[in-house]
């Protein structure tokens, strides 16, 4: 079970990944030592996926970020299996996740351009046999980007 100092270090790590046991000290006051105890248990316990950083979409020549909705022509595993392993070999997909409702399935993408966009929609997504429909919405403005899930 979580208790508050656990809580307070998954929250200071949502913020910063990076910080190591005496940083953490500092921000939680707890002591180094144990800072580094409990950090290793979170870890070990499966609460933390991962440290990742996040990037400039701009500085590496990503322009358009973009949602896409997708209807599957099945829903037999088989189907679902193969759409699966031809999404994650596609590095402009950034998500994918199942949805209930109107679309199966939503992605976001990014890539350099409309151009290329239109290359991975057209020839890459909807080409898939799996796939009978997509919808696309290209993102116009980020108004809020998080990873941090609400803890407390």
């Amino acid at each position: 079970m979580l208790d508050g100092y656990d809580l307070k270090i998954l929250a200071v790590w949502q913020q910063r990944g990076d910080i190591g046991p005496v940083e953490m000290s500092e921000a939680i006051a707890l002591s180094a030592s144990q800072c580094s105890r409990r950090m290793a248990a979170l870890k070990r316990d499966g609460h933390v996926r991962g440290f990742h950083a996040r990037l400039n979409p701009a500085s590496l020549g990503i322009g358009l970020m973009a949602y896409v909705l997708i209807t599957m022509k099945s829903h037999a595993p088989e189907a679902a299996d193969a759409f699966r392993s031809r999404i994650l070999a596609l590095d402009e997909v950034l998500e994918c996740q199942k949805l209930t409702g109107e679309a199966d399935i939503i992605l976001k993408v990014a890539t350099r351009d409309l151009a290329s966009f239109n290359q991975l929609l057209s020839h890459r997504i909807l080409a898939a046999p799996e796939v009978a429909t997509a919808r696309s919405s290209i993102i116009l403005d980020e108004v809020k980007s998080t990873t941090a899930l609400p803890i407390g």
